[in-house]
């Protein structure tokens, strides 16, 4: 084997032709391994630069889908809010079921929260805790039989009564500044019905001067009820029946 030493003018390094059986090959002296070709080192650098620009069209492309499918997601959102869903009816007509579909776009309607009334909880409490809140603001009850057991007519009862009953007859002591005496309640007896004694939306109260013209004189005149009795009407709705012997008095 014969080692032709020259220079490269391009490169200050002294080059080494090496030939052998296998051909001629060129390479750095004194590098400690095997020679390097240009050719290889060229396309090493160009693969890397692809492999960038690869990875940065991939984040690019990673970035803009994001982008769209944020922007796409936000404007199903509105389309979601202002679209309005179809009401559908179904009809039988012959024994064949024959559905129609059509859009509303009524508006819903406008609530006028000054007009709004707190409502007290349908709450319903027992006679003694009833009687504790009346004697407390100043009321009585009273019991022709001296008797509170619901089941027995005779007998007083405020057992299950609502809390805003209770509530109002208190307000009405305190609006009119009447003594008022309780003598009726849940007891049974009285006229059934959704808005009754026993489900303890009415009260009966004793008759006086006092209580009479507060009533009267308050509240607007509503008619005749069915068995004769005057009826009174307050801003709140509720209802006061003049019977021959006492008040009888629904609380809305």
């Amino acid at each position: 084997m014969v080692m032709k030493p020259y220079r490269d003018r391009r490169h200050k390094a002294k080059i080494v032709v090496r030939q052998g059986s296998s051909g001629v090959k060129r390479g750095i002296d004194g590098s400690g391994g095997r020679a390097i070709p240009r050719k290889s080192i060229d396309m090493w650098i160009r693969g890397k630069v692809r492999l960038f620009v690869v990875v940065l069209l991939g984040v690019e492309i990673s970035i803009i889908a994001l982008a769209t499918a944020a922007t796409a997601a936000s404007a199903s959102s509105e389309a979601r809010e202002s679209s309005r869903p179809p009401i559908t009816r179904t009809y039988a007509f012959g024994g064949g079921i024959h559905p129609t579909t059509w859009t509303t776009s009524v508006e819903p309607p406008k609530v006028d929260l000054s007009r709004v009334r707190s409502r007290q909880a349908p709450i319903r409490i027992s006679h003694r805790t009833a009687t504790g809140r009346l004697r407390s603001a100043g009321l009585r009850w009273k019991s022709s039989g001296h008797c509170a057991n619901r089941r027995i007519r005779h007998c007083t009862s405020l057992e299950s009564v609502r809390t805003a009953t209770i509530a109002k007859v208190i307000d009405l002591k305190r609006d009119s500044g009447c003594p008022v005496m309780v003598t009726g309640g849940t007891e049974t007896g009285h006229m059934p019905g959704r808005y009754s004694h026993e489900q303890g939306y009415k009260l009966d109260i004793s008759l006086t001067p006092c209580i009479d013209r507060h009533i009267t004189t308050s509240y607007a005149y509503a008619g005749i009820r069915s068995d004769g009795s005057p009826l009174y009407r307050s801003p709140e709705g509720d209802i006061y029946a003049k019977e021959p012997d006492h008040w009888d008095i629904l609380f809305r």
